[in-house]
């Protein structure tokens, strides 16, 4: 059967939790979607280096050699003597005890440390139905009604806070979420707080009704022309002429 596209976009829109679903659960890297408990109760996973990051290389016998870098695209940072040094994937220990393997010949018992001072992706991302969706700075732990609630919270009544979708990505390239219900904790009943992890991706999704309304906005009222009503009346000396109202709602 062909379908037209309005005809497409129908089945979109009463479709659009199935897609919610095969996204938790679906191909690729993606994995079968989890509990709240269950991704609650993971731990986080170890910081390894990534481009973006700021790092302090501290030299404690020949502080000339001090450097503080940002991990470039490649993933590499340039130091004196060694020259480029590739980091991606290390752990700052990693790195450590990789400059002093770099560094032993060229100084007699080097003591080095690796400060991090800022991680790119020390961040998650909210989008969907807040007012300005975009990253939130991970400072410390970071709850997803936290997370909602930095970036402007739901806009009411087109976010649909029941079903908030938490994606998590990580180091080896899974994917998997979890859908977590925000709108109990907002009315003050118990709720398990959701601590979210690094490169988290919280989605708030419109609600039913919202998804209907822009539907008939887009389809309805865009698209099929509206009924037009003119009252007319007479005017002038006599009544000789006559002048209309357009009462239709455009």
């Amino acid at each position: 059967m062909n379908l037209t596209k309005p005809h497409k976009k129908v089945l979109h829109f009463f479709g659009w939790w199935s897609l919610a679903l095969l996204l938790v659960a679906g191909c690729s890297s993606m994995q079968p979607a989890r509990t709240v408990m269950d991704m609650a109760a993971e731990p986080v996973e170890p910081l390894t280096l990534s481009p973006g990051d700021v790092i302090d290389v501290k030299f404690f016998y020949t502080p000339e050699l001090d450097e503080s870098q940002i991990v470039r695209p490649d993933g590499f940072i340039s130091l004196q003597l060694v020259g480029d040094v590739r980091v991606t994937n290390l752990t700052p220990g990693g790195l450590q005890q990789e400059l002093l393997r770099r560094y032993a010949p060229h100084l007699k018992n080097p003591k080095i440390t690796v400060l991090v001072r800022r991680t790119y992706d020390g961040r998650v991302w909210v989008t969907g139905e807040v007012k300005r969706p975009g990253p939130v700075q991970m400072n410390g732990r970071l709850t997803v009604l936290e997370a909602v609630m930095e970036v402007g919270g739901g806009t009411r009544p087109t976010a649909d806070l029941n079903k908030v979708l938490v994606v998590r990505q990580k180091n080896d390239g899974r994917h998997y979420g979890c859908l977590v219900n925000l709108k109990d904790v907002l009315q003050g009943r118990e709720g398990q707080q959701f601590f979210l992890h690094p490169r988290d991706v919280v989605y708030v999704p419109p609600t039913s009704i919202t998804k209907a309304n822009d539907w008939v906005d887009q389809y309805i009222n865009k698209m099929v022309p509206q009924a037009r009503t003119i009252v007319e009346y007479p005017i002038g000396p006599g009544g000789g002429g006559t002048a209309g109202i357009d009462t239709s709602s455009r």
